[in-house]
């Protein structure tokens, strides 16, 4: 099983996972597209919890990536920022919502 993290954005994607340890199992970006997410998917595999930030597109990225087999939350971007402001604002976006304990995810 890896934890994902995933920030969408407009033509770019990052990801982070984390093993069931919490240490970091692999991270890198991809394009924000569909076949974007088929390479992410085939990379990763099918045994997957996944977070993404809720952001324009959130449902159609979720949708995607639970027919693959993922399971994946929506977070709400506001309670994260609170949460965990200094995790939020790194260039490693994707790790905040992976990181346990950071981010509290909520269909």
């Amino acid at each position: 099983m890896k934890y994902v993290g995933l920030d969408w954005a407009y033509r770019q994607a990052q990801w982070c996972a984390l093993d069931p340890g919490g240490e970091i199992a692999g991270e890198g970006r991809f394009a924000a597209d569909r076949d974007g997410l088929a390479r992410l998917v085939l990379e990763l595999g099918d045994e997957v919890t996944a977070c993404l930030e809720m952001m324009s597109g959130a449902l159609w990225v979720r949708d995607q990536l639970v027919d693959c087999g993922w399971q994946v939350e929506v977070a709400d971007a506001r309670k994260v920022k609170t949460v965990a402001p200094l995790a939020a604002k790194t260039d490693k976006s994707a790790w905040a919502p992976v990181h346990p304990g950071v981010m509290k995810c909520s269909a």
